[in-house]
């Protein structure tokens, strides 16, 4: 095992955008990922930040099992975090993942009685959720159409230049024949 004598590490949990998933739904998506933050005592200037390898989890089993135990509340998000949403104040989205609400889509699913918990303004913080998941839904809609609009029109530019190719051999062909065909008539 390694020595990690003066070398610490800290685990998060971070949304990481899924691009595919953005595209597909017309809004972002984004899967909470587990990420790691190592440094060295004493040197401000020597950090490491990126996604937590198995190798990271185990050289630092201490630091992540005590990660986990606080992590464990929050589940593993794949949706729109709360603080991706413009519509919130982040006091908002403090308030909110208090109750364990960490996505658009668990705050648009909201029962009668969580909204209780929320308090004054719970149903239109539902109703506004609903609605932007409705709309993102139009909006993925039309964005697939787009670029399904877009690869269709590559398509047709590439048939069309080899149609125009194809028409230049069968002119040049046409040509050769047709004047190989004069000589031997003149003949």
């Amino acid at each position: 095992m390694t020595d990690n004598k003066g070398v610490y590490a800290s685990f998060s949990i971070e949304p990481v955008e899924q691009p595919f998933l953005t595209e597909q739904e017309g809004r972002p998506i984004f899967k909470d990922t587990e990420f790691v933050t190592i440094f060295i005592a004493g040197d401000k200037h020597t950090e490491v930040h990126r996604v937590a390898t198995d190798h990271d989890k185990e050289r630092f089993s201490e630091s992540y099992k005590r990660f986990k135990e606080g992590a464990a509340a929050r589940e593993q998000l794949v949706g729109t975090p709360l603080a991706q949403w413009p519509y919130l104040k982040v006091s908002q989205v403090k308030e909110l993942e208090g109750i364990n609400v960490y996505s658009v889509e668990q705050l648009a699913a909201l029962s009668d009685t969580a909204k209780q918990k929320i308090g004054m303004g719970a149903n239109e913080l539902v109703a506004a959720a609903q609605a932007f998941l409705a709309t993102a839904k139009d909006a993925g809609a039309a964005s697939a159409f787009a670029a399904e609009n877009e690869r269709l029109k590559d398509d047709v530019q590439r048939l069309q230049a080899q149609i125009d190719e194809m028409g230049k051999r069968f002119d040049a062909m046409a040509k050769e024949q047709g004047g190989s065909g004069r000589r031997s008539a003149a003949a």
